[in-house]
């Protein structure tokens, strides 16, 4: 039976009814529409996790009072039913309920919803809500592995169909089946065997056995032979093309051949992008700057590895590429490293090694407002002001002074840019709709 997550934040105290079943029918309501808006509008999913995700969101958030708004329009009076106004904890809960329900239907929407939450949990304050957390993020992981195994996995066998090709019906050509002309036939032999036939005749009769045999001869001959060859004039049939079928063949064969070596590539894709990426973290070596990560400032080389591991695997990889990743940065020298996070977002923001990932980081992310993504304030550096630690704090949820050692880094920047190309076919515009 499918988990309904709002009844779980019941059963756990996190959010409160007073026993009221009514009002869970339009907490039910509002999930279902706030899930639709997600399926409309999939790059929402990353504001919404991070929101759902911090109990001390301000209700002032754009993405809070966007989910006010959706409860209103089925509980008219939900401010005066709670102390304050705005029931900030109701509308956490049902933004879970909402994101959970538009995993289970879209593959994108998953992607997001683990690699968001895998972030903002790291940093969020809800042990009376980790329980829960925890039972949703495993849900749609295994969700999200399922699907990335498809694309990762190598087959014991490679199955290729037969080839099929139906040769085209032939035409059997009528013939019409010649026939001796008797009449003329026996007048030709009457004629050879003596005087009397039609012209010419044998001039001599069978009594004058030399002459007559002489004349006879020839020309019983020639009469049979010419019988013969308009025989075999009339069986000459007209010559076959048959460059038709064996044009057609040639396609089927060439089709089943180019199928072959497609299942075989796909069949081995997951094979060879496990090798590349043996490959990569033994030699760590950037291939995007062309330069070892050893040469780098840990932390300079954490963000680099996020950026090139994320533009070799597609969106929908395991949950351990987030672990192979950490791995690959803590091979890195001074690897125990640990810097501010506010420093490292400036220096995200600011310093020219990272200008591929600003460049990238504004392509995937909408300008910064309310709780966001971090690729927000490296995409747009101009837009908004971190050196204020509680604007920072209100938009990342991270407490600026929190110390993050070269891993941990890595890892997080790389989520965030696994879940912004997830949801990206939407194109994001600076002034989204709320």
């Amino acid at each position: 039976m499918t988990q309904e997550y709002l009844l779980t934040f019941l059963e756990h105290g996190v959010i409160d009814l007073n026993g009221d079943d009514s009002r869970l029918e339009k907490l039910r309501s509002t999930a279902t529409d706030l899930s639709s808006v997600l399926q409309d509008s999939p790059s929402r999913t990353i504001r919404y996790t991070l929101v759902a995700a911090a109990p001390n969101i301000l209700s002032t958030d754009p993405t809070i009072e966007e989910a006010m708004q959706a409860l209103r329009a089925h509980w008219t009076t939900v401010a005066n039913a709670y102390k304050g106004g705005v029931p900030v904890a109701l509308l956490r809960a049902i933004l879970l309920e909402a994101l959970v329900q538009s995993a289970r239907k879209e593959d994108s929407i998953a992607v997001a919803f683990v690699n968001t939450a895998r972030n903002a949990l790291a940093y969020s304050e809800s042990s009376s809500e980790s329980q829960v957390w925890k039972t949703a993020v495993s849900e749609i992981e295994t969700k999200v592995d399922a699907r990335a195994e498809s694309e990762w996995a190598t087959p014991e066998m490679i199955t290729v169909s037969p080839l099929r090709y139906k040769a085209s019906a032939s035409k059997a050509q009528e013939l019409e089946a010649p026939v001796v002309d008797r009449d003329e036939l026996k007048q030709k032999i009457r004629s050879a065997a003596g005087p009397g036939g039609s012209t010419p005749s044998n001039q001599y009769n069978p009594n004058s056995p030399p002459h007559w045999a002489n004349e006879f001869s020839p020309m019983m001959g020639d009469a049979i032979a010419n019988s013969i060859d308009e025989i075999a004039a009339k069986l000459t049939s007209n010559p076959i093309d048959i460059s038709g079928p064996l044009s057609a063949l040639a396609k089927a064969v060439a089709g089943h051949v180019d199928k072959a070596l497609t299942s075989f590539s796909g069949a081995t894709a997951g094979l060879q992008r496990r090798t590349n990426l043996l490959w990569w973290k033994e030699a760590l070596y950037s291939p995007s700057v062309h330069e070892s990560y050893l040469d780098l400032p840990a932390f300079e080389a954490a963000a680099l590895m996020a950026l090139d591991l994320h533009q070799q695997v597609p969106s929908y990889s395991p949950a351990s590429v987030s672990a192979f990743l950490k791995e690959a940065i803590r091979s890195l020298q001074a690897n125990d490293e640990e810097q501010e996070f506010s420093k490292l977002l400036h220096a995200a923001r600011t310093t020219e090694f990272m200008q591929p990932f600003r460049t990238l980081a504004a392509e995937y992310a909408p300008s910064p407002t309310g709780r966001g993504p971090l690729l927000s304030l490296i995409g747009y550096p101009q837009s908004a002001n971190i050196e204020d630690t509680a604007a920072l704090l209100a938009f990342s949820g991270i407490d600026p002074q929190h110390k993050l050692d070269p891993a941990a880094w890595g890892a997080y920047l790389f989520r965030e840019l696994q879940s912004a190309r997830a949801t990206q076919s939407e194109q994001f515009q600076q002034t989204e709709k709320s």
